[in-house]
């Protein structure tokens, strides 16, 4: 019976009837360690079985903290601390390193935990994390110490609870490139009416003197009910848009306090 191969990986798998399984054995077993979830960034004893204080690093791709995708060149010999926990990970710069107090709160990659006995390698824990999404628009978050996101990049926000930006009054805030500040007292409003609708002016010039009339006196003028009811469409006219303004004004800073932009 020939051999037949598996669907996805197309390892070998030989018939009951053939002869030297250690070939297509063998081949699956270089298939495998070939393979980037299996020996990318591998960490394991450089003799086996152990007879030093080293272990070895597999060259392998792995993802940097701006999304992009690093290449780690390998590492053939790494020096442990004897009768340690020796946590091996790469820098954002792809570097191999040790240390015997635990993972960096930096950004890294964690490779391993080798424990070290005296003379030799008692054991390695594999901690790589595989099949991260990169790309130059697959920055899903900013670091800590802040970053640059790409020209044109978009976030989508939730429907539901939504986003917040800062938990309380007193995280200072600033906006291209002012100074942050802490969000500003409080507003008061004695005339609360608001709209959102600013209402249409109509302006009336005073393009002459009222006339008047003569009141008997010489020199004496008295205003006509026209001048006056002029001069009425003119305050009424101010006064509408004085309080219109008001009310957008109010609405205004309604809707920034109820985003939190104002207190």
């Amino acid at each position: 019976m020939s051999t037949t191969y598996t669907q996805n990986a197309r390892f070998a798998k030989p018939g009951p009837a053939d002869r030297a399984w250690n070939v297509p054995l063998n081949a699956n077993a270089d298939a495998l360690d070939a393979l980037a979830p299996v020996g990318g960034l591998c960490v394991a004893p450089t003799e086996v079985p152990s007879a030093s204080l080293r272990v070895q690093a597999a060259p392998g791709r792995f993802q940097r903290r701006d999304g992009t995708v690093g290449v780690f060149a390998g590492a053939p010999a790494i020096a442990l601390a004897a009768g340690a926990a020796n946590y091996v990970y790469l820098d954002d710069a792809g570097q191999v390193h040790t240390s015997t107090s635990g993972f960096p709160t930096t950004s890294h990659v964690p490779l391993a935990i080798a424990t070290a006995g005296a003379t030799a390698v008692a054991s390695v824990v594999d901690l790589r994390v595989v099949c991260a999404t990169v790309g130059t628009d697959s920055r899903p978050f900013l670091t800590p110490n802040g970053g640059t996101l790409n020209d044109g990049a978009t976030f989508a926000l939730g429907t539901g609870a939504g986003l917040k930006v800062g938990t309380s009054a007193s995280q200072k805030l600033g906006f291209w490139n002012a100074t942050p500040i802490a969000r500003p007292g409080p507003y008061t409003q004695g005339y609360a009416a608001s709209s959102r609708g600013v209402p249409a002016y109509s302006p009336s010039p005073a393009t002459s003197a009222f006339p008047g009339i003569a009141a008997g006196q010489g020199g004496t003028p008295y205003a006509q009910a026209t001048d006056l009811n002029a001069l009425r469409n003119s305050y009424e006219n101010l006064r509408a848009l004085a309080e219109g303004s008001a009310q957008v004004l109010n609405a205004l800073i309604n809707d920034l306090k109820a985003m939190g932009l104002l207190g």
